[in-house]
């Protein structure tokens, strides 16, 4: 293993004296057979250079030789041999390390739930997502706005560890406990253009009226701010897909639907007895396609929720040690989840429907779904690991790697209005990189060895962060847990 990271320039070395420089060479001789120096954070002022290993283009699915990459001002400068600079730092990679765009997930929820109380986690969650490579998120559903408004706030300002948040600020529809059916267009107007001003990343509907969806993206297109949805089959004043892009939404959650699913039940039941032959699911495809509509496909989630044994759901790690000792025990009781007859059946279709969804042209975007529910089971899988969950599915699915990677990329930048930002690795882009062992086009596992997340030119150790967050997740105790209410 070679030394990761150096941050003494020549100049500084020619400077020590000679028992200085031979205690540091010896120091770091044993660092680089033992550990990855962490350093937390870089100036975004210094200058880096990414030294050695590969640079994986999902798109195109190239895999080429690092010729170094330079990174100023936490932009990518250039991609081409870099002349060393005194004041540059230098990450040596090894030989087998790939660098990919980092991961972006658009339903990525903070939340947890316990006694019937909601609340959104900014202690854990964040720190396992960025230690996963997930450089950006969407939080899907905010049930603390303000909370996860301030800590983007603190995100940006570097005091918290965390992705890029993309908040959502609150559920427009039934699923916010402060929604009022009888709001007005001039009342979603009204809490649109606030949250706009407060520079929200996007919004999210769930079980909202056709007139509110409307109005809804109708001000939220005014600002330029994409809207998505977890719709239903029509039953009961809720929305089709259908129906919703022909209002203009941007992304639908979780079932393509439309007319395929009938209106008089609920979605879910409407889903089970659903047939993927149905020439119904042609129709909505279609429609997404020629709508430019993305899919939020969460397959994952609805594999785990089932208790399916697909080897996405293999163990690699042990995701329990990053829950409070409170929610372990909780949880023990979830280690083997039941099979719901339900939400197996919609599961076996997605994963029918998503290949035949893709080979037609419809976009797709990473998103998980995993928010941490302690009065039911979704299964013991928890953020940041689950995107390596979701990315395998795809690829079991019959989608190739280098498109699953696409997926995971340059898809959310695209459906984000952010693809001149972030999503591929080019001069002129944000600084969001992931390094692994190993080449995931010919593996998509390989994205589960994750070592190094490069987020805006600063350096995060994944070991590191994951250490942060052991033992955070989930309420303390019953009392503390209540106390907070």
């Amino acid at each position: 293993m070679s030394i990761r990271f150096s941050s003494l320039t020549k100049k500084h070395f020619r400077n020590l004296n000679k028992m200085t420089k031979q205690y540091l060479i010896a120091f770091l001789l044993i660092a680089s057979c033992t550990v990855f120096l962490f350093i937390p954070s870089i100036s975004s002022a210094q200058n880096l250079i990414i030294r050695g290993g590969w640079i994986v283009h999902p798109e195109s699915a190239e895999v080429i030789p690092n010729p170094d990459i330079l990174i100023q001002n936490g932009d990518i400068a250039a991609i081409q041999r870099t002349t060393f600079d005194d004041d540059a730092k230098i990450l040596a990679l090894d030989p087998n390390d790939h660098i990919l765009p980092g991961l972006i997930d658009l339903h990525a929820h903070l939340k947890m739930e316990y006694r019937g109380i909601t609340r959104d986690d900014t202690t854990a969650t964040p720190k396992m997502l960025l230690a996963n490579g997930v450089t950006t998120i969407f939080t899907a559903g905010d049930v603390e706005p303000e909370k996860v408004l301030q800590f983007k706030k603190n995100v940006n300002a570097g005091n918290s560890y965390g992705p890029r948040i993309l908040n959502s600020g609150p559920y427009f529809g039934r699923a916010n406990p402060d929604w009022n059916p009888e709001y007005t267009r001039g009342d979603i107007y009204r809490i649109v253009d606030e949250w706009a001003e407060r520079g929200v990343g996007g919004f999210k509907a769930k079980t909202i009226s056709p007139v509110n969806l409307k109005h809804l993206i109708d001000r939220a297109h005014h600002h330029n701010i994409t809207v998505t949805a977890h719709l239903n089959s029509g039953w009961n004043n809720t929305v089709r897909s259908d129906e919703a892009i022909s209002m203009g939404i941007d992304r639908v959650e979780h079932f393509l639907g439309g007319s395929a699913l009938p209106d008089s039940v609920h979605a879910y039941d409407g889903l089970e007895q659903l047939d993927p032959d149905d020439p119904e699911f042609d129709k909505i495809i279609d429609i997404f396609i020629e709508n430019d509509v993305f899919f939020s496909a969460t397959m994952g989630t609805f594999g785990a929720w089932s208790g399916s044994s697909d080897p996405a759901f293999e163990k690699w790690v042990d995701e329990t040690v990053y829950l409070t000792p409170f929610t372990k025990q909780l949880f023990e009781k979830f280690e083997e989840p039941d099979t719901e007859g339900t939400i197996a059946a919609v599961y076996g279709i997605k994963k029918e429907l998503i290949k035949d969804y893709y080979d037609r042209g419809g976009m797709i975007v990473l998103a998980t779904d995993r928010p941490l529910y302690l009065d039911s089971s979704l299964g013991p899988h928890f953020n940041g690991f689950f995107v390596h969950r979701e990315m395998e599915i795809l690829a079991d699915a019959g989608i190739p790697n280098a498109d699953v990677l696409t997926i995971a990329t340059l898809n959310g930048a695209r459906a984000m209005g952010l693809d001149h930002q972030i999503g591929s690795i080019e001069p002129g882009k944000i600084a969001y990189l992931m390094i692994i062992d190993g080449n995931p086009i010919e593996d998509i596992r390989r994205t589960r060895t994750v070592h190094t997340v490069i987020k805006e030119g600063n350096i995060f150790n994944s070991g590191y962060l994951l250490n942060l967050a052991e033992g955070k997740l989930g309420p303390q105790s019953d009392e503390k847990w209540m106390e907070d209410k």
